[in-house]
């Protein structure tokens, strides 16, 4: 039973419910949880912060981010990026120099967010590079993303049986087979 309880994973709903688009719920399901570690509090608070950031709630993802753990301030990229008002041009050299440096790389968030940045600077090379080897599901369905806007459905296949190993049945895994099916019935039907 012990073995069980392990296995259950504590942000289940908040990560179905941000991965199909359903923000509000996922920061309600965020909000209602207690979580039992550091590690899973801020990955909660990640979740959090990139549903309100979904719903344009900028602002006060940048307040909040004030006194949030220092693993999550990449997001503060993002946000700004997203602004209307946004500078694109100096924060997409920022997030260059950052990869340059290196030193983030290990960050999960900062993975996301450069690549997402990269995704919509159509710079979809930039995005793969950073997530080539990342061990996420998520980073993994969004590498399937990038290789479909690069007209790679080949690639994709071979990403998509690498998701369907990891977990056949999860949320990402089945949302990233109806990309590729889509991607597919669109390229035969032009």
């Amino acid at each position: 039973m012990a073995r069980q309880q392990q296995d259950v994973d504590e942000l289940f709903d908040v990560k179905n419910s941000f991965y199909v688009g359903n923000y509000q719920q996922a920061i309600n399901e965020a909000l209602s949880i207690n979580p039992s570690t550091p590690l899973i509090t801020l990955e909660r608070d990640a979740y959090l912060f990139r549903s309100y950031i979904a719903q344009g709630n900028h602002r006060m993802v940048l307040q909040e981010l004030k006194t949030a753990d220092p693993m999550l301030q990449p997001l503060k990229s993002l946000v700004e990026y997203l602004a209307p008002d946004a500078n694109r041009p100096a924060i997409v050299a920022d997030i260059d120099a950052r990869v340059a440096k290196g030193t983030e790389l290990t960050n999960e968030i900062f993975l996301l967010v450069a690549a997402t940045i990269y995704y919509h600077e159509d710079n979809y090379e930039a995005a793969l590079k950073i997530l080539h080897g990342t061990e996420s599901l998520e980073l993994r369905a969004f590498t399937l993303q990038c290789l479909l806007a690069m007209n790679r459905p080949d690639l994709a296949r071979k990403q998509l049986k690498l998701l369907q190993a990891i977990e056949d049945d999860g949320t990402l895994t089945q949302l990233a087979q109806a990309w590729l099916n889509l991607s597919q019935v669109l390229l035969t039907s032009c």
